[in-house]
């Protein structure tokens, strides 16, 4: 594809099982092969960004035997795994920077006995887990906001979930360890508010697909703080958001934030403590008192 499409060309390269890494293609040339049944083990992947723009791009893995590994931000970090015989499984990859607003990452794979699944976007998930199906091939291009690759009716992203034993009994009342639905839904039907705009739980598919992050991150954070956690906003369907003035295409209304107050330990501490322990985005309001986690790529980081 000529450079003249894109802004920002994406630069990236494949590793494959018996050939190694392939040669760097760039902004949606595949990286992997096809109909040899050869799997993606890694990928490299760097943005080459005009002079005075801030674009960059988080990288995460899901891998055979390893589940969804560390997230990776370098140029040169691989994402996967190399010399270990491990099958690239789902990928998800995000933009952040001072000018990632303006611009969508999309990025494609092709997964044994699937075919190419469909484009994702920043923050989705593309491939499958719990299905041992290898990825293949990989494509990726960036775009300015406004630019969809979606085919409609193609699925970008499977998930098989075991199903929960019936004994012991699960309480449906629950989302994680020690938190309740009830405490994650949105304003709308808390009994202090009761604006009524939604049933609580907007966005379903979303809720299925993000939620299980951050419910993951909010048990670990209790337990490694031992003190109670108040969960004071998550999810919002977008009248809510507009309500409480919050910006466009907030990650709340999408179940991929969650804003926290920890009695006895101030925001700072509280962001520091869960970026150390799961590597997510945490953001301190000194002046309001709480903290807000969200996927990785903010580190930590004072908003006030």
């Amino acid at each position: 594809m000529s450079n003249q499409l894109f802004d920002i060309n994406t630069v990236y390269s494949g590793h494959v099982q018996d050939i190694g890494w392939g040669p760097e293609v760039r902004n949606g040339v595949d990286a992997g092969t096809t109909g040899q049944s050869k799997r993606l083990e890694a990928f490299k992947l760097k943005l080459e960004v005009p002079e005075g723009l801030e674009v960059k791009v988080m990288k995460r893995a899901h891998v055979q035997d390893f589940g969804w590994l560390d997230p990776v931000y370098e140029d040169d970090d691989i994402c996967g795994t190399v010399g270990l015989g491990k099958e690239l499984q789902a990928i998800q990859l995000q933009l952040y920077g001072k000018d990632a607003d303006q611009y969508e990452i999309w990025f494609q794979l092709h997964v044994e006995n699937k075919g190419w699944m469909n484009w994702m976007s920043g923050g989705e998930l593309a491939g499958t887990v719990g299905l041992a199906l290898q990825a293949e091939d990989i494509r990726i291009m960036v775009f300015k906001k406004g630019v969809s690759l979606k085919t409609d009716g193609v699925v970008g992203f499977v998930e098989y979930v075991t199903p929960p034993a019936k004994d012991p009994v699960v309480d449906a009342n629950m989302a994680g360890k020690y938190f309740s639905w009830a405490e994650l839904a949105c304003d709308c039907i808390k009994p202090e508010y009761g604006f009524g705009w939604c049933d609580g739980y907007p966005e379903q598919d979303l809720k299925n697909q993000n939620a299980p992050y951050l419910i993951d991150i909010l048990d670990r954070l209790r337990e490694y703080l031992g003190a109670m956690i108040i969960v004071t906003s998550m999810i919002r369907c977008g009248d809510c958001n507009d309500h409480w003035g919050g910006i466009q295409r907030s990650y709340h209304t999408t179940w991929q934030a969650v804003d926290i107050v920890v009695p006895g330990f101030s925001p700072y501490e509280v962001a520091a403590a869960a970026n150390e322990l799961t590597g997510c985005g945490a953001r301190y309001y000194r002046a309001s008192g709480f903290t807000h986690l969200e996927p990785p790529g903010c580190g930590v980081c004072c908003q006030e």
